[in-house]
């Protein structure tokens, strides 16, 4: 008798997938529900081993219903804050009625080869609410203490975990369409946190006066669709600081220039580097432009070579190499900075020999130096007899070859140019311009 190897393999291997379909399907069609209760949808199944978390007011009783496609008989168990190493059997059927004894407990509902576990939080209401001025972290977020704080539950292992309840507060944001700081009413899921015997709710730190407010909306019918909210008693005094810099370069057009900001979308390029640089800063916290020569995130103390209290500041960059321009935003608990890089080319300048004006619009008519990081500049043109018929100062303009508003005969017309570069270099040109056009 012959034993095909790869054929009992690949048999086991579809056997194997087919339980696999099945059993997730008969899971995936498994659904829990519990009168009058909240079901809570931020419990992490892969952290918790829970597949509910649902909070319940303080009525008597209750029943938890176990709604599933399969026929298989039901079996519940129970465990405690320890985990379900200590489950008990508590039950069989579709359906479990508790009273108000067995709530703050964990269940197992389990058919076949699929369990579903959930647990079953009381709920509190916050009786007291305040900010923690011994909190260290006041740049980053707020720490919230009081009571009521704990709607607690725990995870198969048994590890604490708390319900994260939303608290909404004022504060100031970015926003892109208005370019701008924004105040806003803001509510976010606080982070519940449990440090001993001390439960603590977390927010992220508000950049303007404010309360918080803790709000729970429930609704199920039980409770009456209430909305509770619970606020502080006292105003906060914001610590941290919202800082926003928006930084821009005015970039030129002309064709003769090399290099008139980087490609890879930094800044700086050919001089002069004209910038903008725009401060939004939160509250009255004092924030300043600061100039180094020494990059900040690699030096710890970098000297600042100028400051600039501005909270708009156009600056032109005219001297080759990199400087660092820092906004520092400060008060007497946090601060916040960011940084830009602005590198200046060296410089470069050459001069054509020869162009036709006249001849074919467009297209080699004008007779221009190409340049980079040309910081000063001169340039003057003569005719044959050392007569000057034209003069300019940019070396973005040109010559088109016209004297007094006419083309200038073809010929040989001669060009002296004194400028200097963003590096220091002085340059001294002279040079011959020949002036070509085709007879008639």
């Amino acid at each position: 008798m012959t034993i095909n190897y790869y054929g009992e393999l690949e048999m086991k291997r579809f056997c194997i997938l087919s339980l696999y379909i099945f059993f997730v399907s008969l899971l995936y069609a498994q659904t829990v529900e519990v009168d009058g209760a909240y079901r809570w949808t931020g419990v992490n199944k892969s952290e918790t081993g829970l597949d509910y978390v649902f909070v319940i007011p303080s009525s008597s009783q209750a029943t938890i219903r176990f709604n599933s496609t399969s026929g298989s008989p039901v079996k519940w168990y129970r465990f405690d804050r320890t985990g379900i190493n200590n489950k008990t059997p508590i039950s069989n059927g579709n359906s479990l009625t508790y009273s108000s004894a067995e709530k703050d407990y964990g269940y197992v509902i389990e058919q076949g080869d699929a369990s579903i576990y959930l647990w079953l939080s009381t709920y509190k209401e916050v009786s007291s609410l305040y900010p923690d001025e011994e909190y260290a972290n006041q740049c980053e977020d707020v720490r919230l203490a009081g009571t009521g704080l704990d709607i607690a539950y725990y995870t198969v292992n048994g590890k604490w975990k708390g319900v994260n309840r939303a608290v909404a507060y004022k504060t100031w944001k970015w926003d892109d369409t208005l370019k701008d700081l924004k105040m806003v009413e803001d509510t976010v899921q606080g982070l519940v946190s449990k440090s001993g015997e001390t439960v603590s709710l977390y927010a992220p730190a508000p950049y303007e006066k404010t309360l918080f407010t803790v709000i729970d909306s429930i609704p199920y019918k039980g409770w009456n669709g209430a909305i509770k909210t619970f606020s502080t008693s006292d105003e906060y005094e914001p610590r941290a600081i919202l800082m926003k810099a928006v930084v821009s370069q005015q970039l030129r057009d002309a064709k003769n220039e090399w290099n008139t900001a980087p490609e890879d979308g930094s800044f700086g390029g050919s001089a002069p580097v004209e910038m903008e640089f725009k401060a939004y800063v939160s509250g009255d916290n004092y924030y300043a432009w600061e100039f180094m020569q020494e990059n900040p995130s690699e030096v710890d103390d970098p000297i600042v070579d100028a400051i600039y209290p501005d909270k708009i500041l156009r600056y032109t960059f005219k001297d080759e190499g990199t400087t660092y321009v820092r906004l520092k935003a400060t008060n007497s608990y946090c601060s916040r900075d960011t940084s830009f890089t602005i590198t200046v080319g060296e410089s470069r300048l050459e001069a054509p020999n020869i162009f036709s004006p006249g001849t074919s619009p467009g297209v080699n008519d004008e007779w221009k130096v190409a340049y980079k990081s040309i910081v000063q500049f001169k340039c003057w043109i003569f005719n044959r007899w050392g007569v000057e018929i034209f003069r300019f100062s940019d070396p973005a303009q040109g010559w088109d070859g016209k004297y007094k508003g006419k083309l200038v005969p073809p010929g040989v017309y001669y060009y002296i140019i004194e400028a200097k570069g963003a590096d220091n270099q002085n340059y001294k040109l002279k040079g011959n311009i020949n002036i070509l056009r085709p007879r008639n």
